[in-house]
C-alpha cells in the first residue's frame, strides 16, 4: 500500500512539474487474468449462538468472473461477476421452513498485485439484509496468464427483521473449470 501511495505521489508531482505530460510511469499490471468459471466447494460453520452452531462440509460453489486486464490502471485490477451459493448442506434455523434454492449473487472487487482477490456484495431491502464477502489467494499454476485456483475465507450473513442474524463463515476452494 505504501508503494502505491508513493507511486501516486510521484505521479502527481510529475504532472505538476511537467507541462503537457499526461502519462504516469510504470503502473502495475495485474498478476493474471481472473476471467473464467471456477467450481469448487465451501465449508464452515453456521453463525448461530454457539449451542446451535452447525458444521457445514463441502457444499458446491460456482464463481463466474470477468476482468478487463487491458483497461487503464486501476480499472485493470477490478473484477466483477457472480457467486452461486448452494444451501442444500446447511441445517437451517427453525424459522426457515424450507431450504432455499441456490442463489446467484452479484459481486465486485479488486485483485491485488500479490494475487489476493477480494470480492464483496451486500444490500438491504424491506426488513432484510444480505452480506457476502470472499477474500483469498488466486494463483496461475501453469504460467499461462490466467488464474487457475482461488481459495480463502468467506462469510455470508442474513439479517432479517425480528430474527437472530444467521449465516455461515468458513473457507472455500475453487479451480478454473474447463469443459471437457
Amino acid at each position: 500500500m505504501k508503494k502505491l501511495a508513493l507511486l501516486l505521489l510521484c505521479c502527481g508531482l510529475a504532472a505538476v512539474f511537467s507541462v503537457g505530460q499526461t502519462e504516469c510511469p510504470n503502473w502495475p499490471k495485474p498478476p493474471f487474468d481472473t476471467t473464467g468459471l471456477y467450481k469448487g466447494t465451501w465449508s464452515g460453520q453456521t453463525t448461530e449462538p454457539a449451542a446451535k452452531q452447525q458444521a457445514v462440509e463441502d457444499c458446491p460453489l460456482t464463481i463466474n468472473l470477468q476482468q478487463n486486464v487491458n483497461a487503464a490502471y486501476p480499472g485493470d485490477h477490478g473484477v466483477k461477476g457472480t457467486v452461486e451459493i448452494d444451501y442444500s448442506c446447511v441445517e437451517w434455523p427453525d424459522w426457515v421452513t424450507q431450504t432455499p434454492p441456490p442463489s446467484t449473487v452479484q459481486v465486485g472487487g479488486l485483485l491485488a498485485d500479490d494475487g489476493t482477490l477480494t470480492l464483496l456484495s451486500g444490500g438491504c431491502g424491506a426488513g432484510i439484509c444480505l452480506v457476502l464477502a470472499l477474500s483469498g489467494q488466486g494463483a496461475d499454476t501453469d504460467s499461462d496468464g490466467l488464474m487457475d485456483t482461488y481459495a480463502g475465507a468467506w462469510s455470508f450473513t442474513i439479517l432479517l427483521a425480528g430474527v437472530q442474524p444467521f449465516g455461515v463463515t468458513g473457507t472455500f476452494e475453487t479451480e478454473r473449470w474447463l469443459e471437457r
